[in-house]
């Protein structure tokens, strides 16, 4: 089965695979004896790859190329990010990561000041059997204190191979208890769906998965019980996986076509074709991000030529417009090997392009907003608590910060934008952000103190900002934002 991947998943394996060759020389005593065997396998998996690369690779290498070489030697000579080789570890983590499964503790987590910040706790996990929930924040680990560590160290720390036990300290509304896990593997969601009243259903893919359509499949069936007028499809952040399950996804839209035109090194044209889809009754929006690569993007450039996605909302996609195949190897281990380039069904090219949105929104949640009042919501309430945020009283991953100070309150620009359906621009020259309608421009400067910089978001003051968008109201106690805006 071919499989599509983004360039990112193979930063994390590269420690991985360098720390096993490590811990190799432990084995001294018996080293002589396995010498020639050793390298007997190595040259005989140097060979297979080779091969496998001259008959199968998109660039067809010549032979003078890659002779000589070691397998890093002939993969580095291709320029090629995504044909790697695997060793059955890494294989393991390819797997597992195309799956959406992982070993931990099974939690989603963000940086907080007191440690990390609990955000979701997934169903089957030792933590959701500990009774961990969302909002509790993890202080320490094995007895040590993480508060104000980055969130790569602090999960670090709580990570360990499978079947061992870690011992967590959680602040669970004010008050701390120790609590002991077990690392097991987790399975992440592949498919998340919401209903947000009224008429707008919600269908985030995480990872073209095995079964990534057959949930979504399900869970669209769900959705449409409600009434729906518009559904948006999230494949933000999906990095690809299957290429069949996004010809699957791509038949809950379409009764038949081509899904992709795929060239190989001989540029022979060999179209992916489909029959047996179906057709929606609704209008369907999409969102993307720099993220979205492969299989997100095999999906979302045939909807878009089929004319099924009415808007693509969000930011430039990430460019991957090739296929790959996994080939184990007699000597062990295995080859991810670039087979072909793909095209969109009107033969658009995707490979070091990207899709382009409809609509350009920077910023997970100002990107969900606009989705929603793109896909029909009027009236929206969006609420920013403990980091937590809902739209319309529905829980939404994404969240975003605000600035309290002097007694006010800054809300980021996008995010006010999104939700008074006005455009934000940075004016160098004179240092102040530009929000721009239909029927004019309103700007604001830091030396007004209208707003503030901090790390590289401009954040407005709410009191200042509202005169000039009669569409927004708000509130903040001081531990709870409420924003709402009425759609003009």
């Amino acid at each position: 089965m071919k499989k599509l991947r983004p360039r990112r998943f193979w930063k994390q394996t590269a420690t991985f695979a360098l720390s096993l060759s490590l811990i190799i020389p432990a084995a001294a005593p018996v080293w002589a004896a396995d010498a020639a065997s050793t390298a007997d396998k190595d040259a005989a998996r140097t060979k297979e790859v080779m091969e496998l690369l001259l008959e199968n690779h998109v660039s067809a290498p010549s032979a003078d190329k890659l002779a000589g070489k070691s397998i890093k030697e002939m993969l580095d000579s291709l320029n090629d990010p995504y044909t790697n080789y695997f060793t059955p570890e890494d294989l393991n983590s390819f797997t597992n990561a195309v799956e959406n499964t992982y070993v931990g503790i099974g939690v989603r987590a963000e940086e907080d000041p007191s440690g990390m910040l609990v955000k979701e706790v997934f169903d089957g996990s030792s933590a959701k059997g500990a009774g961990i929930q969302a909002g509790d924040v993890v202080v320490a680990v094995q007895g040590e204190s993480v508060a104000g560590l980055k969130l790569a160290d602090i999960i670090a720390k709580v990570m360990g191979p499978e079947g061992t036990s870690v011992t967590l300290d959680v602040s669970h509304e004010g008050t701390v208890k120790p609590v002991t896990l077990k690392r097991q593997k987790v399975q992440i969601p592949t498919v998340i769906s919401k209903y947000f009243s009224p008429g707008i259903g919600y269908l985030q893919i995480t990872s073209f998965s095995s079964d990534a359509d057959e949930l979504a499949t399900k869970q669209l069936a769900e959705l449409k019980k409600n009434d729906m007028k518009s559904l948006i499809v999230d494949l933000r952040d999906n990095g690809g996986g299957y290429l069949d399950t996004a010809l699957q996804l791509v038949k809950l839209f379409v009764k038949e076509g081509v899904l992709i035109h795929t060239r190989d090194r001989d540029n022979v044209d060999d179209p992916v074709k489909f029959t047996g889809g179906t057709t929606q009754p609704f209008q369907v929006y999409f969102l993307v991000n720099e993220n979205s690569a492969s299989a997100s993007e095999v999906t979302t450039g045939a909807l878009q030529d089929y004319g099924v996605i009415t808007k693509v909302i969000g930011t430039k996609t990430f460019g991957k417009g090739s296929v790959q195949t996994v080939v184990p190897l007699q000597a062990g281990g295995a080859l991810k090997v670039t087979i072909e380039e793909y095209l969109t069904p009107k033969l658009r090219k995707v490979n070091h392009v990207g899709i382009e949105p409809d609509i350009k929104v920077e910023g997970e949640v100002p990107q969900m907003i606009t989705a929603l009042r793109t896909a029909g919501m009027q009236d929206m309430d969006v609420t920013l608590e403990k980091k937590n945020v809902s739209i319309a009283n529905v829980p939404v991953q994404n969240t975003f910060d605000i600035v309290r100070q002097e007694g006010k309150s800054y809300v980021p620009s996008r995010v006010l934008a999104a939700m008074t359906d006005e455009t934000v621009t940075w004016n160098e020259p004179t240092h102040s952000i530009q929000f721009t309608t239909n029927s004019g421009s309103v700007a604001y400067t830091p030396s007004t103190s209208d707003f503030i910089l901090k790390d590289g978001t401009s954040y407005v003051d709410m009191t200042k900002f509202t005169p000039t968008a009669p569409q927004l109201s708000w509130s903040d106690d001081g531990k709870k934002l409420v924003l709402h805006s009425q759609k003009q």
